[in-house]
């Protein structure tokens, strides 16, 4: 047989090759060589034997002796020492394994040289670090001008440290993170929502962070606001309230220590139902007396008095404007004084301004005969007095009933023998504020309390409730005291902000994070 034998010992069945990467490109008899490719591929073929040299005592050439196990060669050892058979070598075949390993190699060799040259100064640079469009807010020139005039660098460098420094500057930050890239067990126990090395960046324009609670946990700004998402950034999702409110620890230090995931679900009723809180206002007025009322006069026009007319919404429709007396109350309670002259009434808002008219009055009957073109002013002041002096007696008196009338009565008077309380002939202050007589006998009139916006800890606007009726929300047609706060229940706005209502019902949609205490009085949500 041509070509190298297999040593006699040589079992197929139990031999293993070392390497499994490479295949043998050679066959023995069908079978692949005792050693096989080496780890790079290399055939390890070799002769068969080493011949050793033999020197008998006296002799200086020698005798070559073949080495060869089983037996030596029929031909032996060539002249120079080398076996006669010479190694009769492969061309080692890569396996599947082996292709796989070249192909991943060349594709991370081919995509780190991409990473390098589009994070290098490349016009694709930018585009290609960034994961979306900033929003408007954190873009553009006010943007630039903004975050030099706070000490932050150009560009991505505003809000990412190494924004614009390139691959080395990339690889020195990171190398540099808190946890550090290799530190597996803080990495581990890191949680959601902790501060990074960005808000830093943040708190230079953002400064202060009014959280809505003191107590509240320090929370990343990047866990709830996402950027790269738009012109318009990102709102806030329940997942983000979530970290402190769906938390039961967190919120063991809540007053009160309520776990809230839904609105329609966990969300507490409103404080001012369940504490049970009064309107402060001392402005004595009934809403049903007003809507239902038998004598309540028509408007001008003809038309019945309701909600809309004293409660109109300001320019932007969010909230409404705060009810005045010129504008809504006027019209019906004009505050005539002298029932036979219904032109002069007296002035509102002031107790000073109401004592300085009652003490002018020749002055304010002959204005108004002026502006009435009467021909004898002083006949018609003199007439006017008389009768008004009739009715109430002198001007100390009159004054007390212009301020402590309460349209049933008036002040005590002594009219001979006889003494009480007097008819009062007109409604006088007291008819609708408190007023209390201090130590010198003055009038004074407790100012009415009268919020601008109720539920401060949550935002509402009306303008989007448009097409709801004011008392599907505001039970206002049963309600006989001020103390009573027409708001809402729970209930009431869950009946469209839930998923069977189909309106948005996220926190975000009624709660602001970043909110600073209403300064006027108003009922807690």
């Amino acid at each position: 047989m041509n070509g190298p034998q297999p040593a006699p010992d040589f079992d197929a069945q139990n031999y293993s090759r070392p390497n499994q990467n490479w295949t043998c490109g050679h066959a023995c008899e069908g079978r692949a060589c005792r050693s096989g490719p080496d780890a790079w591929g290399r055939c390890q073929a070799t002769t068969e034997c080493r011949p050793v040299l033999d020197l008998k005592p006296g002799e200086t050439k020698g005798r070559w002796r073949c080495t060869r196990s089983g037996g030596a060669c029929e031909s032996g050892p060539l002249p120079d020492g080398t076996c006669c058979r010479p190694p009769f070598r492969c061309s080692p075949v890569p396996t599947l394994r082996v292709w796989r390993g070249r192909i991943t190699l060349a594709v991370i060799a081919v995509a780190l040289a991409t990473l390098l040259l589009l994070a290098g100064n490349s016009p694709f640079r930018d585009r290609f670090l960034s994961p979306g469009e900033l929003s408007h807010a954190h873009s553009g020139q006010i943007f630039a001008a903004l975050a030099a005039t706070n000490g932050l660098n150009p560009g991505c460098g505003a809000c990412h440290i190494a924004g614009n420094a390139g691959p080395h500057g990339f690889v020195q930050a990171a190398l540099r993170a808190e946890p550090a890239m290799f530190d597996l067990k803080a990495l581990a126990a890191a949680q959601p929502g902790e501060p990074v090395a960005m808000d830093a960046d943040c708190l230079k324009c953002h400064a202060g962070r009014n959280v809505h609670q003191a107590n509240a946990p320090a929370i990343s700004c990047t866990f709830c606001h996402a950027e790269h998402a738009g012109m318009v950034m990102a709102a806030t999702t329940d997942a983000s309230c979530n970290f402190c409110h769906g938390n039961p620890v967190t919120m063991a230090v809540a007053r009160p220590p309520t776990v809230i995931h839904h609105f329609a679900g966990d969300h507490p009723q409103f404080r001012f139902i369940t504490e049970k809180q009064s309107d402060p206002d001392t402005l004595k007025f009934n809403h049903a007396l007003h809507l239902t009322g038998s004598t309540i006069p028509k408007l001008p026009g003809g038309t019945k008095l309701d909600c809309a007319y004293c409660h109109q919404p300001d320019a932007a429709g969010a909230f409404m404007r705060p009810v005045k007396f010129e504008t809504s109350c006027r019209v019906c309670h004009s505050l005539q004084f002298d029932p036979e002259t219904p032109l002069l009434t007296l002035p509102h808002g002031s107790r000073s301004a109401v004592a300085a008219f009652l003490h002018s009055l020749p002055k304010q009957y002959a204005d108004l005969a002026a502006r009435e073109q009467v021909a004898d002013v002083d006949g018609f002041v003199r007439s006017k007095l008389t009768a008004l002096q009739a009715q109430v007696g002198n001007g100390e008196d009159l004054e007390a009933r212009v301020f402590f009338s309460n349209a049933t009565t008036g002040p005590d008077r002594q009219v001979g023998t006889v003494s009480g309380a007097s008819r009062a002939i007109f409604p006088g202050c007291a008819y609708c504020h408190e007023v209390k007589a201090t130590a010198a006998g003055l009038a004074q009139i407790t100012p009415p309390v009268i919020p601008e916006h109720w539920l401060a800890h949550a935002k509402f606007n009306h303008a989007k409730h448009a097409g709801i009726t004011c008392a599907q929300c505001h039970d206002a047609s049963h309600s006989h005291a001020t103390a009573d706060i027409l708001l809402p229940a729970k209930e009431t706005c869950a009946t469209c902000h839930s998923p069977a209502g189909g309106v948005n019902d996220t926190c975000a949609e009624c709660h602001t994070y970043h909110k600073p205490q209403m300064p006027q009085i108003a009922a807690r949500d």
